[in-house]
């Protein structure tokens, strides 16, 4: 039998390289992004210094890439919940649940992430330039603007009254969401914990 020695090489370097970003997950989660090191990287994902920077140009880029590759099928699966048929309020609930599963994950690192873009990093500031913060800032924004975009076609549909600021309640969401997750606030039935919060944000706990 012949093999595509092409084909061999290919996937050999696509697990190599998912073999370096799981490595730096695990480095970056436990670690912060400051005190972490391509050294222990290096270490951890078991290969060269020279393959390390064969794929990502520095400590920036490689986060910045894991950030990136984890994101992206969230932000899918985001982008299906505002475009399905279900009614806004359902909605609602459904973007709650798809936010506590990928932080439930992804908690450590998204932690991290989110020191560095508010300037309070690990030794106490933020390790990051304007301009990167603003790259990252910006993930934040598109994923809380999905929420707001269901909020707003609430609104059009006279589920959501008039008057709801749809992007104040979307960031409240969002808060509610990670602060769950970061307290461990959230239950073995992650449906179960997204439909109270969604009922405490859209209904309250007072009695009238």
């Amino acid at each position: 039998m012949k093999y595509n020695r092409s084909c061999i090489c290919t996937h050999d370097s696509q697990n190599k390289r998912q073999q370096i970003l799981d490595a730096a997950y695990i480095v970056f989660s436990r670690k912060g992004y400051h005190r972490a090191t391509v050294d222990e990287i290096i270490a951890l994902a078991d290969t060269g210094k020279g393959t390390v920077y064969n794929y990502f140009t520095n400590k920036e880029q490689l986060f910045y890439t894991l950030i990136k590759e984890r994101s992206t099928p969230f932000e899918g699966i985001l982008e299906n919940i505002v475009t399905s048929s279900e009614e806004p309020l359902q909605k609602v609930q459904t973007i709650v649940k798809a936010f506590l599963e990928f932080y439930q994950v992804n908690a450590e690192l998204w932690r991290v992430v989110m020191y560095e873009v508010r300037g309070i990093g690990v030794e106490g500031y933020s390790n990051f330039t304007l301009e990167q913060r603003d790259k990252y800032q910006a993930w934040f924004c598109r994923s809380i603007g999905m929420i707001e975009k269901v909020l707003i076609e609430g609104k059009e549909q006279g589920a959501i009254v008039e008057k709801c600021d749809a992007n104040r309640v979307a960031h409240s969401l969002f808060s509610v969401i990670v602060t769950s997750v970061f307290r461990n606030f959230v239950s073995e039935d992650i449906g179960e914990t997204a439909y109270n919060i969604t009922e405490f944000l859209l209904y309250g706990v007072a009695k009238k």
